[in-house]
């Protein structure tokens, strides 16, 4: 795929009929000139697993819920819910039963798919509230304030610096560089 940050996912993106459904691949195909995704509608809880290391080492540092405010447009987690979520989404890290699941989930992807160093899962609940993989974020931003990867570090107590010393070790260690080169 050629975009990024739910570009193209609206609340029109959710349809029920196959009529609808050609209209909207129809226009997406127009706009963004490239194939469309189509998956069945997940309407449990939206989950994000932020991941720090590689293959074995690689441990879920936090799983954060996306949860739409009042202000959200309803049941996507669309591009202009993303590029306004200070007004329109609640990010908060979840801890029960559900939230772990995701966790072991996202987990497996991104050791499956051999990402490395730092990124984050996204999932989204069925209606038995059984986490499903979305997609995987194995660049995630890391803009401190902005991106979701920073955010659930720091609401779990991992300041930027320390995120961002995660990376670099991980990355260090999968080089084969030693922890006395880093400290140069």
């Amino acid at each position: 795929m050629a975009e990024g940050t739910g570009k193209g996912v609206t609340p029109a993106s959710r349809v029920a009929t196959p009529a609808a459904l050609r209209q909207v691949v129809a226009a997406l195909l127009e706009r963004f000139r490239q194939p469309v995704l189509v998956e069945t509608f997940l309407p449990g809880r939206e989950f994000t697993v932020g991941i720090t290391g590689s293959a074995a080492d690689a441990v879920a540092v936090a799983v954060m819920e996306v949860v739409l405010g009042d202000r959200a447009e309803a049941e996507v987690y669309s591009y202009a819910n993303k590029e306004e979520c200070e007004a329109r989404v609640i990010y908060r890290l979840a801890d029960d039963e559900e939230a772990r699941r995701a966790a072991v989930v996202g987990l497996a992807a991104w050791r499956a798919l051999g990402c490395r160093d730092a990124g984050r899962v996204d999932l989204r609940s069925d209606a038995d509230g059984q986490p499903s993989f979305l997609e995987v974020n194995p660049l995630a931003g890391l803009h401190p304030e902005h991106s979701d990867l920073p955010i659930m570090c720091r609401l779990a107590g991992i300041d930027y610096e320390a995120l961002i010393g995660r990376i670099v070790g991980s990355a260090l260690r999968r080089a084969g560089i030693g922890q006395s080169a880093a400290a140069e």
